[in-house]
Order: C-alpha cells, then sequence, then structure tokens
C-alpha cells in the first residue's frame, strides 16, 4: 500500500503527510524521488476504517507551507487491525533513523574529518567536521604500512615469499616454507 504523489517537487524541503481520522492525528515523513513523494502505508498508518483527511506539508527551516486537504475512504478491508499510533508515525521513523546511526557512529577519516554514516546510501561520508588537534588524523601512511579505509585497520605491509632485497617483514608462512621450523631457524646461527 505505497501513497505516491507525482509533479515537480521542489528541492530543498521536507515533506510530510498529515493524516486525521476522526479526531486522531498522524505525521508521517514522506521520502523524496525523482519528481515524486511516496511512503508505504503500514496497519498502523490505516488502522482505523472511514474518512481520513490527508494534507500535505513542507519545511525548510522556518518556512512552512500546507497544500489543500484531500479527503479519502479507507474501507474497513483496507485498514489493518492494528492501533491507532500514539505516538506519530513521524517519531517512529526518527527513532529508526537514529537507531541506524547509533549503530554506525563517526569514525575519523584518514583526510582530517570525521566520516559520518548517510542512512540513504548506507555508506560512511566525509563530513566537514575536522577531527580534533592531537587526534591522530590525517597520518601519511609510509611504506611499510597499509591502510584499509573502509575498516580504519593499520596495517604491517608483509611479503608472502622471501627475496634477497626484500625490504618488507616476512610472514610465518613464507619463513617455514625457506627454512622449515622455528628450530631449523635457530640451528643456522
Amino acid at each position: 500500500r505505497e501513497l505516491r504523489v507525482e509533479g515537480i517537487i521542489p528541492e530543498g524541503w521536507t515533506w510530510d503527510l498529515l493524516v486525521q481520522a476522526g479526531k486522531n492525528l498522524d505525521i508521517i515523513r514522506l521520502n523524496q524521488g525523482e519528481n515524486s513523494l511516496s511512503v508505504i502505508l503500514t496497519s498502523e498508518m490505516l488502522a482505523l476504517s472511514g474518512y481520513y483527511v490527508l494534507q500535505l506539508r513542507a519545511t525548510q527551516g522556518e518556512k512552512v507551507r500546507h497544500t489543500n486537504v484531500l479527503r479519502v475512504y479507507v474501507p474497513e478491508s483496507l485498514s489493518g487491525d492494528a492501533q491507532w499510533p500514539e505516538l506519530p508515525t513521524e517519531f517512529s521513523q526518527a527513532e529508526a533513523i537514529i537507531r541506524e546511526l547509533n549503530a554506525h557512529p563517526p569514525i575519523p577519516g584518514s583526510e582530517g574529518f570525521w566520516m559520518v554514516w548517510n542512512t540513504e546510501t548506507d555508506q560512511y561520508e566525509k563530513s566537514s567536521l575536522p577531527l580534533p588537534a592531537g587526534s591522530g588524523g590525517g597520518y601519511v601512511i609510509g611504506s611499510g604500512l597499509k591502510l584499509d579505509g573502509e575498516t580504519n585497520t593499520l596495517s604491517v605491509d608483509t611479503a608472502d615469499q622471501v627475496e634477497a632485497d626484500n625490504s618488507k617483514p616476512i610472514t610465518s608462512a613464507a619463513v617455514f616454507v625457506t627454512v622449515g621450523n622455528i628450530e631449523s631457524l635457530l640451528g643456522t646461527i
């Protein structure tokens, strides 16, 4: 049960659907797409059968704009068996975003800025917030070390094989292949 509003949708506004059924009011955050606003309606959002009054609300900072009111009928077969939400749906939607952000806290970026989670793209992005002075951010990683930007993990860059002019440390597996176990290595000293 998707509600979709199509047309020329001005950029830079936050869109909500004001829903009233009898004396019950709900506020539902709308997702903005290309030339459309939409929301998947849940059984909680349509908990009552009967006439609903709908209105779009757009906010941009202190500015608030409303559309004309639309009246629709939701028959009993389309209404859910859930209760009307005690808190507006907008709060539940905001809570879900907060939980997702909590699960992905900001991390120090390699360029000296915080990396913050984008809930729309499901990935970290560089923010405009600089790391505090002396925080260790922004180091240049030299030879012998490597940094995994996705996990923010610093590790030693090792060689898998022994070579005469090897400038990197070799792994224990390479030592074993070359000289055998540690007793064999100690016996050569």
